[in-house]
C-alpha cells in the first residue's frame, strides 16, 4: 500500500513537472479556445479562423470541443488554468450555466473573452459578437418586403443561449407594428439542432395550426429541420424561408429558390478581430470596442460586428466575393 501511494505521488510531481517544462520550452503566448460544439460548419470555420490569425500573431491555440455540455466547459477552463494559458475564449454553451467556467478562469488571472455567446453573471473581460436584435431584424425584414399579407411563423433556438433572445427581439421589432396584416405564432426548439426543428413545427402542424406562409428561423441549422418537414408536406419552395449564418447547403437552396435568404456573419472577420483583442489584452494594451454591453454583473467592453442580408439577388456580390464559398460550390459550376 505505502508502495502504490508513493507510486501516486511520483506520477501527480510528474504531471506537475511536466506542464511547467512544457510552458518553460515554449515562451509563446497561448490561448484556450473552449467551443460549445463543432456539429455545424460554422464553428470549425471560426475555429480555423482564429488559430490562423493568432498563430500569425506569435500565439498558440490549444481548442476543446465540449459537445454541447456545460460540464465540460467547466472541465475545460480547469484543464486550461492547470496548464498555464495565457488567455480564454469561450462559446458558451449556457449563458448562465457556463460563468463558472469564467470564474475558474478569474481566480487564476488569466482574461476570458465570451465570443460571439454573451455569459451572464461573470467577471468577463470582453465580448465579441454581431449584433443579434440587427440579424433578427434583418430575417424579419425579409419576410416583410416579400409577403404582402398571410401567417407567419418564427421558429426561435434554445433559451440558454442569450443569442436566442437578441434575435426574437429584432425580429419583433419588425413583426410587432404589423399585427394587423399578418397571423403571427411563435415557437421555440429546445437545442440548436436540425431534429429539434423538424419536431416542433411537426408537432405545431399536427396540432391544427395551418401551414404558415412564412417561416423564420433562428438559425441555419433550424432551417434544415424546417425543410425537411416541407419536404414530407410537398411545400418545399411555396413557404418564405428565413435563417442565419450562410451555410453552405442553405446557400444552395437559396440558388434554387428554396430558402429566401440567410443572414451572413462573415467570421473570417469576427476570428482576425477577436485574435487581435485577445492579443492586446493579454499583453496589457488598450484593446479596442465599440459598444458595451451588460451581462447582468458589469458593462462589459465589446465589439459587435454588422451581419449581412444574404439572398439570391446579391450571393455573388456578398458569399462569393468574400470567398466564404466558391462559385462551384454554391452552383455547382
Amino acid at each position: 500500500m505505502k508502495k502504490f501511494i508513493s507510486l501516486f505521488i511520483v506520477a501527480i510531481l510528474f504531471s506537475t513537472l511536466l506542464i511547467e517544462s512544457v510552458k518553460s520550452q515554449d515562451d509563446s503566448i497561448t490561448v484556450g479556445f473552449i467551443l460549445a460544439g463543432t456539429f455545424n460548419d460554422r464553428w470549425n470555420k471560426d475555429k480555423d479562423y482564429f488559430t490562423e490569425k493568432f498563430n500569425q500573431l506569435g500565439g498558440k491555440v490549444i481548442v476543446r470541443d465540449c459537445y454541447d455540455q456545460v460540464d465540460n466547459q467547466i472541465s475545460a477552463a480547469e484543464e486550461f488554468v492547470q496548464l498555464g494559458i495565457d488567455g480564454m475564449i469561450i462559446v458558451a454553451v449556457d449563458a448562465t450555466a457556463s460563468a463558472p467556467a469564467v470564474e475558474i478562469a478569474h481566480k487564476a488571472g488569466i482574461p476570458v473573452m465570451a465570443y460571439d455567446r454573451i455569459i451572464l453573471n461573470a467577471p468577463l473581460d470582453y465580448y465579441i459578437s454581431f449584433n443579434s436584435v440587427v440579424v433578427g431584424e434583418k430575417m424579419a425584414s425579409a419576410v416583410i418586403n416579400k409577403l404582402p399579407e398571410g401567417n407567419i411563423l418564427y421558429i426561435g433556438g434554445p433559451a440558454e443561449d442569450y443569442n436566442s433572445k437578441l434575435i426574437r427581439t429584432g425580429v419583433f421589432n419588425i413583426l410587432n407594428p404589423f399585427k394587423g396584416t399578418y397571423k403571427i405564432n411563435a415557437i421555440q426548439t429546445s437545442t440548436w439542432n436540425q431534429m429539434d426543428a423538424f419536431l416542433v413545427l411537426q408537432d405545431y402542424l399536427t396540432n391544427g395550426k395551418e401551414l404558415p406562409d412564412a417561416i423564420i428561423c433562428g438559425a441555419d441549422v433550424l432551417v434544415r429541420g424546417v425543410v425537411d418537414v416541407l419536404i414530407e408536406q410537398n411545400a418545399l419552395g411555396s413557404v418564405i424561408i428565413t435563417g442565419q449564418d450562410a451555410e453552405l447547403d442553405i446557400c444552395r437552396m437559396i440558388s434554387r429558390d428554396e430558402v429566401e435568404m440567410t443572414v451572413y456573419k462573415p467570421i473570417e472577420q469576427l476570428g482576425d478581430i477577436a485574435s487581435q483583442i485577445m492579443w492586446d489584452i493579454i499583453n496589457g494594451k488598450e484593446a479596442k470596442s465599440n459598444a458595451k454591453f451588460n451581462n447582468e454583473l458589469l458593462d462589459v467592453p465589446a465589439f459587435l460586428l454588422k451581419p449581412i442580408a444574404v439572398n439570391k439577388e446579391n450571393m455573388k456580390e456578398t458569399i462569393i466575393k468574400d470567398n466564404y464559398y466558391s462559385k462551384e460550390q454554391v452552383y455547382g459550376e
